[in-house]
């Protein structure tokens, strides 16, 4: 997408303006989603891939709990089922809600280009050919869903729709919990194991421990499929980490965006993690409602109206242009 600065045929300051709200019921959807319950959940484009990594963690866990209980003790049982709660509900909202999704401008009319139409560091703010939009900082359009979204970090195929804004702590909710709970399970089977190699019959620690293999197939097996999952998220843990304190997103870290000039967002290690991790969840720019504002004192008067929405989905009242 290119750079775009306003056009004489684009007033940056028209005397009247009319703002657009997105509405489920009014307008139709253009990006690749899906809608449940009254668009409450928002799956992205892979919505099957959101299915897999579902089964793959509650399939696994639920075969290990089922067979291990009695070995384990209630302590030890609660404890996974405690971790492995948190990581599914972040799971289950970093896959199932509005990432930050700008609503496209739908009204065939030129965008009104933002009063602070240029980024922190100085350059122009983007314009979407797609969306018809101008983009806020930090966002982008996401190719796999087909939306701008705020502050973009990255596509995960495996939770199924784009990480933003909105589901970005959620996210990392799952992932770090996700982690927590695999170096918990391979000691816990590991503990296991070893029990049933002091209990076995057989001669000699390498007799034992193929005994204890042998008989104990969930724990090996488990033991096995943790450890995988461990090397593949604490890796994707780490490196989330690493961006969090710095304040980059993945596609910022990726194109090297701040690698020759300083990031103003960086505000310290502590500042960044609060930032981040500790602020409340953006509103959404999606509403049920219908809501057609005229005048500025309107928009000002509507609470519920988000900054964004408001501020890069204005159009102009002026004669229309075909785009």
């Amino acid at each position: 997408m290119k750079s775009r600065r306003p056009s004489e045929d684009t007033p940056l300051f028209p005397s009247s303006k009319m703002r657009n709200y997105y509405t489920l019921q009014d307008q139709e959807w253009h990006g690749i989603n899906t809608f449940c319950c009254g668009g409450l959940v928002i799956l992205g484009s892979n919505p099957f891939w959101f299915l897999i990594t579902n089964i793959l963690t509650m399939g696994p866990f639920a075969l290990f709990i089922a067979y291990e209980y009695h070995d384990m003790g209630p302590w030890l049982t609660a404890g996974s089922c405690f971790i492995y709660g948190v990581a599914q509900y972040g799971l289950f909202c970093a896959g199932m809600m509005d990432p930050g999704i700008i609503p496209r401008n739908t009204t065939g009319r030129v965008p009104r280009v933002p009063n602070d139409d240029y980024d922190v560091d100085g350059t122009p703010l983007t314009f979407c050919e797609t969306c018809k939009i101008f983009r806020p900082r930090r966002a982008k359009h996401c190719k796999y869903c087909d939306n701008c979204v705020e502050r973009f970090d990255h596509h995960c195929p495996w939770v199924g729709t784009c990480i933003g804004a909105r589901n970005y702590k959620y996210f990392i909710l799952f992932l770090f919990s996700i982690t927590i709970l695999s170096a918990y399970l391979i000691g816990v089977n590991a503990w296991l194991l070893f029990k049933a190699k002091e209990a076995s019959q057989e001669e000699g620690n390498l007799n034992q421990i193929m005994d204890a293999l042998r008989n104990n197939w969930c724990s090996t097996m488990m033991g096995a499929y943790t450890i995988l999952v461990f090397m593949a998220v604490a890796n994707l843990a780490v490196y989330h980490c690493q961006l969090i304190i710095n304040n980059q997103t993945t596609n910022e870290q990726m194109k090297e965006t701040w690698a020759s000039r300083r990031n103003p967002y960086d505000k310290g290690c502590v500042q960044n993690c609060c930032n981040i991790l500790c602020t409340k969840v953006p509103e959404s720019h999606l509403t049920c409602r219908t809501a057609m504002l005229h005048d500025d004192d309107d928009v000002e008067s509507d609470t519920s109206a988000p900054q964004t929405r408001q501020m890069y989905h204005a159009v102009s009242s002026e004669p229309e242009h075909k785009w």
